[in-house]
């Protein structure tokens, strides 16, 4: 981006010494009170006026060697400042002043004066100041005194044709080289400041360390370098200085170099920064949580789940009846949209290309967006990371950027999967779940979801070509096929040996000994090898609940955060008829049985929970230990493959 500043001086700031009403030695002492000139306006900027306020303090060095602060009183007509000496000032007396007040200021020769490093809009954006010494003069005791801004003034016109109107929330100024700071401490010496000489100013700085400004001011980003986009105004030293300025939206973050920007002292220098220039990054920031994921999470972040209390659940409703559809897939992500001009012709498609790192070698994933579109949906991306995407029309680039995600979950969209049974429904990464000693799981390494009898070459691609799917973990039984007609289990995705043969259609098979090792032997060895395991049974719900609980428990997952991830196949209502899976109280494989049996089995998480340990994670491990006869160092191989 180029730079252009416009300089304008600020019109000079005055107050009257009116009177001095002797009183007898108390408290108060001698009071003094100030007339504020121009009707109480600090400065002008650019015909925005920059009004005192109660609560502003001046400082004051007077000449018989006291300092005092001086609070305004914005209650009078004109406003004043008002303070107060233990001894009368004799006619003659030199006042210098210098705003804003700084505690412990005794020597005028070496005042120290602060530029905020954390600025709103008006007050702060004509700070700080400096007067011109007058005199105390006759019985009335008049004097006038005249202040100069010490900064300089910017006033951003922050404009764009792609992004306009999106609300600018913050601009950061930062400085990486120049003469000095743009914020901090510095001391000026006030004894040797004179009217309109701009050498008699010179500050002294404590630091040489490159340093920022941000200023939080609302203002909206203009279609064009002419158009109105609200006054951003800030206050830096005079100086030469490179760096960057960086323009937060509520869309995104932009950042923008500049090279020996000159800014003079007591002027008002508007600068343009074009959010579409060549070599602005912007930096957009998107939930990859659908909005009722989103409320879902945020509640149970607010109030995790008691392993002690099973009546609390904030899986409402709403989240799993009477809202979904084809057209509401609530078991979807939310998607990142890209967005860009289109200034290429032809009827060549535009393709967006995601990329894991900034030189753009690493491929993520690529989109192919039609050829008249100027935006793109961007699907399955991992919550926290920083994307980098190219736009090419015909092979040539007509744009770049880069966007960073949020979010607590990853939910999958599957390809073009249908809303219903057999496509890879409720589908969703095994990752960024809380784990022990606070690390998080990683994502990648594990999904979870519904079968996949049914699924197209298109879903087959995605599974196996972008997740990387290469362990089946099929734990159905026969019966539980979708329209493959032969009665056995349907091999979706052709992997041969690393589809799984282990059958299970009740709750004794998932405890038998020698089935369930082999399942998470597979799993063990699959991680191990770098393999993606994909664990599903029918509809991903209870069969697939109960082993991701062993594996999310082994890692140290608690058992409130187990029943967080049990919960969000509610989701998903394509997969069992809208039945919810809660934690108050079904009875399921995940969880206990209290009156089945002959009310003497418990299974699930109740089941771990006889097992003897100290932590439901000590007690997992006792159990794949002891009884299924998982060697330990599988496991201790899989938490240090799987967590962060």
């Amino acid at each position: 981006m180029r730079f252009r500043a416009v300089h304008t001086v600020l019109l000079a700031v005055s107050f009257l010494l009116l009177s001095c009403s002797e009183m007898e030695r108390d408290i108060q002492g001698y009071e003094y009170r100030l007339e504020l000139a121009e009707d109480g306006t600090k400065a002008q900027l650019n015909g925005d006026g920059v009004f005192w306020k109660s609560g502003d303090k001046v400082g004051l060095f007077l000449g018989n060697g006291s300092s005092v602060s001086a609070s305004v009183d914005a209650s009078t007509s004109p406003k004043t400042i008002v303070f107060s000496t233990s001894q009368p000032l004799a006619d003659g007396t030199e006042v210098r002043a210098y705003y804003p007040y700084v505690p412990g200021n005794t020597d005028v020769s070496a005042a120290k004066i602060s530029f905020a490093s954390s600025q709103t809009g008006g007050a702060d954006a004509a700070m700080p100041l400096a007067g011109v010494p007058f005199r105390i003069q006759g019985n009335g005791n008049k004097g006038v005194v005249h202040f100069v801004n010490l900064g300089a003034v910017l006033d951003f016109k922050v404009y764009s044709s792609t992004f306009a109107g999106e609300a600018v929330q913050s601009i950061t100024f930062a400085a990486t080289g120049g003469n000095h700071p743009v914020s901090g401490e510095a001391v000026l010496d006030l004894t040797g400041v004179k009217a309109g000489s701009e050498a008699s100013l010179a500050l002294e700085w404590s630091s040489s360390a490159p340093s920022s400004v941000t200023l939080s001011q609302a203002g909206t980003v203009a279609s064009g370098k002419n158009a109105t986009s609200g006054h951003l105004y800030m206050v830096v030293p005079p100086g030469t200085y490179s760096g960057t300025v960086t323009v937060k939206t509520d869309e995104a973050t932009y950042t923008t170099p500049f090279e020996n920007l000159a800014l003079v002292r007591n002027v008002f220098s508007p600068v343009y920064v074009n959010l579409d220039g060549q070599n602005t990054v912007r930096e957009a920031v998107y939930s990859v949580e659908n909005d009722k994921m989103a409320a879902y999470l945020n509640d149970v972040y607010q109030s995790p789940y008691s392993p002690s209390d099973y009546s609390v659940t904030h899986m409402k409703s709403e989240y799993y009846s009477g809202n979904k559809s084809t057209t509401n897939r609530l078991d979807w992500p939310k998607p990142v949209p890209v967005k860009w001009t289109n200034p290429a012709s032809g009827n060549a498609s535009k393709v967006v290309s995601v990329y894991n790192d900034a030189a753009r070698t690493h491929l993520e994933l690529s989109v192919e967006a039609g050829a008249s579109v100027t935006s793109a949906d961007i699907y399955n991306l991992i919550p926290g990371r920083t994307y980098y995407y190219t736009v090419t029309n015909g092979g040539s680039e007509i744009a770049r950027g880069q966007f960073r995600t949020t979010g607590r979950r990853r939910m999958l969209k599957v390809g073009d999967s249908p809303y219903g049974r057999g496509y890879a429904n409720n589908c969703r990464d095994f990752g960024g779940q809380p784990a022990m000693n606070g690390k998080t799981i990683k994502y990648g390494k594990i999904f979870r979801g519904s079968n996949m009898d049914l699924t197209t070459d298109v879903q087959k691609g995605f599974l196996r070509k972008y997740l990387k799917v290469a362990l089946d973990v099929d734990l159905r039984s026969d019966e539980d096929t979708e329209g493959t007609g032969d009665g056995h289990l349907y091999d979706a995705l052709g992997l041969g040996d690393m589809h799984t043969t282990e059958m299970y259609n009740s709750w004794e098979q998932l405890t038998t000994v020698a089935s369930m090792n082999a399942t998470l032997m597979k799993i063990l060895d699959a991680v191990a090898a770098g393999k993606v395991p994909y664990i599903h049974c029918k509809v991903g719900a209870d069969r697939t609940g109960y082993v991701c609980m062993l594996l999310e428990a082994i890692l140290g997952v608690p058992q409130g955060w187990c029943d967080v991830d049990y919960e969000l196949t509610s989701f998903s209502g394509a997969v069992d008829g809208g039945k919810a899976r809660l934690r108050t109280g079904e009875i399921n494989y995940y969880y206990r049985t209290k009156k089945e049996w002959n009310g003497t089995s418990v299974r699930g998480v109740d089941f771990i929970n006889t097992i003897s340990g100290n932590t439901f994670q000590d007690k997992a491990i006792n159990y794949l230990v002891n009884t299924l006869g998982i060697p330990q160092e599988k496991i201790t191989a899989f938490q240090n493959n799987m967590l962060e």
